[in-house]
């Protein structure tokens, strides 16, 4: 199977969802980033009652927060996304990446069918779990593909 065609069947729950700090409804801005810091993650899954509230991302963080230390103090769900787009568990892993090629995501949460939240599909879960699977054909891989020198290498 090709790579291609392995995201093509693949679920998304096979790969790895981890990468996310929970937070709830009414934590501060500064609580939820010191969070994010410790564990050396990119986003925060916004929870109430256990359900999916909203996401608060590093891009978050540099657009709304950086320029406005006033936010700081404030609960989290002023500045995070509410509602964002969600993939399920059985979704398909090609699915899923083509709705964050589209969107330009990094971060996409991934739910149950109540909407509680499972895990956080990210790009670099994606290129892991290609690397796993394929890695002759992913670590061969030149930097550069498509480029062709113009003369030999060598004596």
């Amino acid at each position: 199977m090709s790579l291609e065609q392995d995201l093509q069947y693949e679920k998304v729950r096979h790969l790895d969802l981890s990468q996310f700090t929970e937070v709830t409804v009414g934590t501060s801005v500064k609580d939820t980033v010191e969070k994010m810091r410790e564990r050396g993650h990119h986003s925060a899954i916004v929870t109430k009652d256990g359900v999916l509230a909203g996401i608060f991302t590093d891009r978050d963080l540099m657009s709304k927060v950086v320029d406005a230390p006033e936010t700081w103090d404030d609960p989290i769900e002023a500045v995070m996304t509410p509602s964002p787009f969600t993939v399920k568990s059985d979704d398909l892993a090609y699915a899923a990446l083509s709705l964050m090629n589209e969107k330009h995501f990094r971060n996409v949460p991934v739910v149950d069918n109540n909407g509680k939240v499972v895990g956080n599909l990210t790009h670099y879960a994606i290129i892991k779990y290609l690397a796993d699977r394929f890695p002759g054909s992913v670590y061969n891989l030149p930097p550069e593909p498509n480029r062709v020198t113009r003369k030999r290498d060598g004596a």
